[in-house]
């Protein structure tokens, strides 16, 4: 009986940390619970919604973790995100929802299937699952967008040039692909971040997402007509060859 006991605690550990290291799913919920338990990534992650996220994952409370996520990097004030032209939670989260709506199909279905297992207890079901079912329903044909492929720039979610430069002076350029996760390196309020994970085909490697954010860098810095100080913001749309990669100010989206 003893034996069996201890079988089945360290089946339980095993899981534990398979959960723990694991992303929950690739689009909304893309930190790892060790992510947040270590910081790895360098990203601010602040209290009580670091807890609240962790917590909402164990309780398979999945409208609670996506809205915990979306407060996690402290960037929420009266209910509208810094860095964004003047949006609410919501209002990012259905921007990143039609984002992955058009580019990734086939995760936005999956990350569908997958809050449908969320708990009765879940506060957010009717609001954040609820807006990307709707968002799911929607004709895609609308939805679409020209794709291109090279740098882009933005004028949204602008970070300081010196952030991102900071960034890509710490940040590692090994040739290891960079794998199961998105958000890959940050320093102060800018954001290193790359598309779903699929595979090795499609994967870069940590010294090719440090030469197209350099390149991002270089393309998209300016200094705004209210300030005294560069700002950057911009992307590399994916392709068949690699995955997007974004560098802003933004902690969620890009696909």
């Amino acid at each position: 009986m003893r034996l069996l006991s201890l079988l089945a605690a360290a089946a339980f550990t095993q899981q534990v940390l398979a959960t723990n290291s694991t992303l929950p799913e690739q689009l909304f919920l893309d930190l790892r619970i060790q992510d947040v338990f270590d910081n790895t990534t360098g990203m601010n992650h602040v209290e009580p919604w670091a807890t609240k996220y962790i917590e909402s994952l164990r309780a398979q409370r999945y409208g609670d973790a996506i809205w915990a996520r979306y407060h996690i990097s402290g960037d929420v004030e009266d209910g509208i995100v810094d860095g964004s032209s003047n949006m609410t939670v919501l209002e990012v989260i259905a921007d990143d929802a039609r984002e992955y709506r058009v580019n990734e199909p086939e995760l936005y279905t999956e990350a569908l299937s997958f809050y449908t297992q969320t708990s009765s207890e879940d506060s957010h079901a009717t609001d954040v699952l609820a807006l990307l079912q709707r968002i799911g329903e929607e004709d895609v044909t609308e939805l679409e967008k020209r794709k291109t492929y090279g740098i882009s720039c933005s004028k949204d979610w602008l970070a300081y040039e010196y952030s991102c430069a900071n960034l890509l002076s710490l940040m590692s350029e090994s040739k290891t692909y960079i794998g199961n996760t998105r958000s890959v390196y940050s320093y102060g309020n800018c954001r290193l971040r790359v598309g779903p994970y699929k595979g090795t085909s499609t994967d870069l490697t940590e010294w090719t997402a440090h030469a197209v954010a350099k390149l991002i860098l270089e393309e998209c810095e300016y200094v705004p007509a209210c300030c005294d100080y560069k700002v950057v913001s911009g992307y590399s749309p994916k392709n068949s060859g690699h995955r997007k990669v974004c560098l802003s100010r933004k902690n969620s989206g890009c696909s």
